[in-house]
């Protein structure tokens, strides 16, 4: 028997798929981070969107106090009264949508609202008693994936 080295002759087709196979992987992470990095940085800006409606919440409803009246419409579609969602995007240059869940009237606070922009939905949820230490928020990141319509035949 004859031993000796043999060597394997290399096809150029897979000298360039071993070549590429980490670049691959390499730009899949790197896309991941930056995805990542991106649903991140949205998310710190819509909850401060949130915080500052929180904010104008507490001014609408001392307006609508002084009026006579409440911010908060349990029969409205948004839990707010007519008018109030105007205010809100005006003092703060928020371009989502705002629900009222619970309002205190004897503090004048919100006690629960959500504000949804784009994929993002934030939720507010009032923790101590006179509901201005502290609260909970919540951020959900979601993204539209079907859309079902039906048509008569």
């Amino acid at each position: 028997m004859k031993e000796g080295i043999t060597f394997e002759k290399r096809s150029m087709a897979s000298t360039v798929r071993k070549a590429l196979l980490p670049v691959f992987i390499l730009l899949l992470l790197l896309t991941g981070l930056f995805i990542w990095w991106q649903i991140s940085t949205d998310a710190h800006h819509v909850m401060q969107e949130a915080r500052d409606i929180r904010t104008a919440l507490r001014l609408v409803g001392l307006e609508y106090r002084g009026l006579g009246s409440s911010v908060y419409d349990q029969g409205a579609q948004d839990g707010l009264a007519e008018g109030a969602a105007q205010k809100l995007r005006d003092l703060t240059y928020a371009e989502g949508e705002v629900d009222l869940l619970a309002w205190d009237e004897s503090s004048g606070m919100p006690l629960s609202f959500t504000y949804r922009k784009g994929a993002y939905v934030v939720e507010y949820k009032a923790q101590d008693r006179d509901h201005t230490i502290s609260g909970k928020w919540e951020i959900y990141y979601a993204f539209h994936i079907l859309t079902y319509t039906t048509e008569r035949d």
